[in-house]
C-alpha cells in the first residue's frame, strides 16, 4: 500500500504520442456507436482483433460489458477437458480495466455514451478507443485506449490508458490485472468449458504475475506484467494489490482534478511452456518484463512499428479509384499478417480471433490462405506445411483407424494431426445432427499435397522437399492406394463428401478424384525422377517408409483409370455418380444483401435429394487447374453450376470471382470478389461474432492477384492476363519468386514489370499468349489487350 501527495501537471505531448497517432484514413477501420446486444458487442470484438501469429486478442472494450466474449489466444494451446474434442483455449487477458467514482463503474452498459468510437489502424497494427461517458450521476468522464501485441517481439504486448473527468472532481479507482477466470463457449447457449487450473500467482510492487496450465495436456501458460500511472511523482494516490480467486488486480486510485488527463501504462509478456522450461517460467517471464520495463515502451514501439513498415512494404496492395475495395482488400491482408505463425503451427478457420469452429485447421489452410504467404512470406508458408509434417504420425493413425494404409490427413486438425472432427453439430437447419465430414471429406488429403506442390513450384526450395515434402506425398498417396476400390474396368472412390458438403456418402466426387488423379501422378513421377537425380534420399525415405517396389507403379496404374465422369453433349462433370438423377431446381431470387434464396419447397432438410451445392465443388477443380480444361468446358460448367449454388460458405464467393473472370463473366466477378472482401465487415453470412472468417480472407487476396491481375508463377516464367474492373485505374503489388522480387504496375492496357535479382539472368513473361524475355533488375512495360 502507497500513499503520495503534490499535484500534477497535465501530461504534454510526447515522442510516444506521436509513435501511436492515427495513420492516414485510407488505413484506419472506424466502428462508431455502442448497440448493447451481445451479438453486436461480439462482431466488434472479432474485427478489432490485434495480434501477430502467436497470441492475438479480441477488440473487446476494456471494461468487458455484459454480452463481451473477450478472449486471448495463443497458435497451438489447444485442450480438451469436458468437450467433445480438443479445442483452442481462451488464455487469461490482461487488457481489462475498469474505472469506479463513487461506487458506480464507467461502463458502455449502465452509462450513456455521449461519444463511442473503436479505430483499428491498420498500418500499425494499434487498436484505438475514445468513448465519452455520462453515469447516472451525471459525471462525465473520457476515456481513451491504445493497445497492440508487438509484431517485432511476439510474447510482449502494450497499453496505454487515458482518463479524463470532464465535469468532476474527486477519487476515481482505476483497476486492471490478470483474469484467470476465463471459460470457452460451450456447445448449447451459456455452456462454458472450462480448460485452465491456475497454477500460481504472485504480487509485488511493480508487478503482478499469473500462471496457468491446461488440464489435460498440462501445458503452462504464463503472464507477466506491470501497471503504472505514468509521472506520477508526487500525485496523490493509493495502490492496493488484490487477488480474487484466480483474478489478481492492481487497484489505483487517485485524486483526480476536473478536467485533467492521467495517463496509464501496462506492459505485458505472455510466455508457455512450449516454449521455455516449465520450472524457470516465472524467472523467464519476470526477466523478460523487467526487460521490458527498463527499454521502455517507446524503443518497443518504434521497432514495433519497423516491423510492420517492413511488412506492408512486401504485402501491400495498391488499388486507385476504388476506395471501398482498398479498405477492405487492406483489412484483409492484415488478418493474414496477424495470424502467420512463427513456428510449425497451422492456421485455423477463424484465424486466432476466437474459438470458432474450435480453432482448428482445415482444408480452407492450404487451398486458400497458403499462397499468399507463400507468394509473400515463404518461411511462414514453410511453417505452416512442417505442421502438417510434424502431424503425420496422426495423420497415419487416422488411416490405420479407418482402416487404411499411409497417411490420411484429418479434416479437422489440431496438436497431434489426429482427427478431432466434432461427432455432433447444429447445422444450418438448427438441429443436432451426426457430422460425416471426419470419414468422408478426405480431398483435404490431396488438398495439402497440392498447397506443397504449390509452394515448391513458386518457391524452389528442393530440400524442404526432399527432406520433408517427399515423405508427406508418398505417404498419402499410399492411402489413396489403399482407399480406392474397382469394381469394374475403372477404379472408383466410394463414400465421400465433396467440398459441397450438402450431399453427403457420394461416390467418385468429380473434384476428389481429379485432385486425386493428379496427387498419384505427383507421387509415381517425383519417385521417378528422384530416383535419377537423388538416389540415396530416396533409399533413406524408402527405408523408413517400407516403400514397396510395386508402389509407385500402382499409384500411375489407379491414376489413369480412376472414374471420372463427363456429360459428352453438353461438358458438364457429374458432381458425383448420380447428381444428374437428382430434382432440379435453379437459384431465381436473392434477398437484400444478394445472397441466394432457396426456391421454395426446399430447405436444409431435403437439399441434399436436389442439385443445388453449398459452394463450388466442380468449379474449384477447374480453378486449380486450368489448363486442364477447355474454355469451353469452363464456360459450361460455370454457368451449369453457378446457378444452383446457394452460396453457404464462406469459401465460395471467392472461387466464382476468379472463375467468372476466367470465363469473361467479368461483371459476376467484381460482384462476387466484393461479397468477399467485405465478408466479414458487412458480416453477411450473420456469424462474425464466432470469429473472422480465414478463407475469405485468403480468398480476397487470390482474387486480386490471381484473378484481376491474372498472375500465375511458374517454376521457369510468369504468367500474367490482367483485366481490371472498370473503375480501378490501377493495380501494384509485389510478389517473392524463387529468391526473386517481382514488381507489378498495372493499368487497363499497360503493365509495368520489374524483376528483382542478386544475379542477372533473363527470364520468359506470357502476357495473354505472348512470350516476352525479361532481364533481371529492368524495367518494362508491356501492352495488353485483355481477350
Amino acid at each position: 500500500m502507497v500513499t503520495r501527495s503534490s499535484p500534477i501537471p497535465p501530461p504534454a505531448r510526447s515522442g510516444l504520442d506521436a509513435l501511436l497517432e492515427l495513420s492516414d484514413e485510407e488505413w484506419l477501420l472506424r466502428l462508431k456507436g455502442f448497440r448493447k446486444s451481445p451479438k453486436a458487442i461480439q462482431v466488434n470484438e472479432s474485427l478489432m482483433t490485434v495480434g501477430n501469429g502467436y497470441l492475438n486478442i479480441r477488440g473487446s472494450l476494456e471494461e468487458l460489458p455484459p454480452g463481451h466474449c473477450g478472449g486471448m489466444y495463443l497458435a497451438g494451446i489447444f485442450d480438451k477437458s469436458e468437450s467433445d474434442v480438443e479445442e483452442l483455449v481462451k488464455c487469461p487477458m490482461w487488457t481489462d480495466v475498469s474505472i469506479w467514482h463513487e461506487g458506480q463503474k464507467f461502463c458502455m452498459s449502465v452509462c450513456r455514451a455521449i461519444s463511442h468510437e473503436q479505430v483499428l489502424d491498420m498500418k500499425k497494427g494499434l487498436l484505438h478507443r475514445r468513448t465519452v461517458f455520462r453515469n447516472p450521476a451525471g459525471k462525465v468522464l473520457a476515456l481513451e485506449t491504445t493497445r497492440t501485441a508487438f509484431m517485432h517481439e511476439p510474447h510482449r504486448g502494450y497499453m496505454r490508458v487515458r482518463i479524463t473527468p470532464r465535469n468532476f472532481s474527486g477519487k476515481i479507482r482505476v483497476l486492471s490485472g490478470l483474469n484467470g477466470e476465463v471459460t470457452n463457449r460451450g456447445y448449447f447457449p451459456r455452456e462454458q468449458y472450462k480448460h485452465l487450473q491456475l497454477a500460481k500467482i504472485e504480487r509485488g510492487r511493480n508487478f503482478m504475475y499469473l500462471e496457468v496450465r491446461t488440464r489435460e495436456r498440462g501445458i503452462r501458460i504464463a503472464e507477466g506484467a506491470s501497471w503504472k500511472l505514468m509521472a506520477a511523482s508526487g500525485l496523490p494516490l493509493h495502490w492496493e494489490p488484490r487477488i480474487y480467486g484466480e483474478k489478481f488486480t492492481s487497484e489505483i486510485t487517485i485524486d483526480a482534478t476536473r478536467g485533467r488527463t492521467y495517463e496509464f501504462e501496462k506492459l505485458a509478456v505472455v510466455t508457455t511452456s512450449r516454449d521455455t522450461q516449465p520450472e524457470s517460467m516465472f524467472k523467464d517471464t519476470i526477466c523478460q518484463l523487467k526487460d521490458f520495463v527498463r527499454k521502455g515502451a517507446m524503443l518497443e514501439i518504434e521497432q514495433h512499428l519497423a516491423a510492420w513498415n517492413c511488412m506492408w512494404e512486401q504485402a501491400d496492395i495498391h488499388i486507385d479509384g476504388d476506395s471501398q475495395a482498398q479498405q477492405a482488400l487492406r483489412y484483409n491482408i492484415y488478418q493474414l499478417l496477424i495470424n502467420g505463425p512463427a513456428g510449425p503451427t497451422s492456421i485455423g478457420a477463424k484465424f486466432l480471433s476466437s474459438e470458432g469452429y474450435l480453432g482448428h485447421a482445415f482444408w480452407d489452410t492450404e487451398i486458400f490462405i497458403l499462397p499468399f504467404y507463400v507468394y509473400n512470406f515463404p518461411p511462414i508458408a514453410r511453417n505452416l506445411l512442417m505442421y502438417r509434417y510434424e502431424t503425420l504420425p496422426g495423420a497415419v493413425k487416422n488411416a490405420a483407424k479407418m482402416g487404411y494404409r499411409g497417411a490420411k490427413y484429418a479434416w479437422e486438425s489440431a496438436t497431434t494431426g489426429e482427427d478431432v472432427t466434432p461427432r455432433f453439430a447444429s447445422k444450418l437447419e438448427k438441429t443436432i445432427r451426426l457430422i460425416y465430414t471426419g470419414t468422408e471429406e478426405d480431398h483435404i488429403v490431396s488438398d495439402v499435397i497440392y498447397g506443397l506442390e504449390r509452394y515448391f513450384r513458386v518457391t524452389g526450395d528442393e530440400a524442404f522437399l526432399l527432406q520433408y515434402g517427399l515423405e508427406m506425398i508418398f505417404l498419402t498417396a499410399r492411402f489413396w492406394a489403399s482407399r480406392t476400390v474397382k469394381p469394374g474396368e475403372e477404379y472408383e472412390i466410394h463414400t465421400v463428401i465433396g467440398p459441397d458438403e450438402f450431399h453427403e456418402h457420394v461416390d467418385n466426387n468429380a473434384y476428389t478424384n481429379f485432385l486425386v488423379k493428379w496427387h498419384l501422378r505427383l507421387a509415381g513421377m517425383l519417385h521417378k525422377h528422384v530416383a535419377r537425380t537423388n538416389p540415396d534420399v530416396l533409399l533413406a525415405i524408402s527405408a523408413r517408409i517400407n516403400l514397396g517396389e510395386h508402389e509407385p507403379a500402382e499409384w500411375i496404374r489407379i491414376a489413369r483409370k480412376l472414374k471420372f465422369t463427363q456429360d459428352p453433349v453438353t461438358g458438364i462433370f457429374e458432381q458425383f455418380d448420380g447428381y444428374f438423377t437428382l430434382k432440379d431446381y435453379v437459384i431465381t431470387r436473392h434477398d437484400r444483401d444478394g445472397s441466394p434464396v432457396l426456391p421454395q419447397g426446399v430447405n436444409y432438410r431435403n437439399i441434399g435429394r436436389t442439385r443445388l451445392i453449398k459452394q463450388a465443388d466442380v468449379l474449384i477443380m477447374m480453378l486449380l487447374f486450368p489448363h486442364a480444361f477447355s474454355a469451353e468446358e469452363k464456360l459450361a460448367n460455370y454457368h451449369y453450376y453457378e446457378q444452383r449454388t446457394a452460396h453457404k460458405s464462406s469459401l465460395s464467393h471467392c472461387t466464382h470471382a476468379m472463375m467468372g473472370l476466367a470465363v469473361k463473366e467479368r461483371v459476376n466477378a467484381y460482384r462476387y470478389f466484393m461479397k468477399t472482401a467485405q465478408f466479414d465487415l458487412k458480416n453477411l453470412h450473420r456469424n462474425t461474432e464466432l470469429g473472422i472468417h480465414a478463407a475469405a480472407v485468403g480468398g480476397s487476396w487470390q482474387t486480386v492477384v490471381h484473378g484481376f491481375a491474372g498472375l500465375t508463377l511458374k517454376s521457369d516464367r510468369i504468367v500474367l492476363n490482367p483485366w481490371l474492373p472498370k473503375k480501378w485505374e490501377r493495380l501494384a503489388f509485389r510478389v517473392k519468386w524463387r529468391e526473386r522480387d517481382v514488381h507489378l504496375d498495372i493499368a487497363h492496357r499497360e503493365v509495368s514489370i520489374r524483376i528483382d535479382s542478386a544475379t542477372a539472368q533473363t527470364l520468359p513473361c506470357t502476357i495473354y499468349g505472348r512470350t516476352i524475355k525479361l532481364r533481371t533488375n529492368e524495367a518494362y512495360r508491356l501492352d495488353y489487350c485483355p481477350t
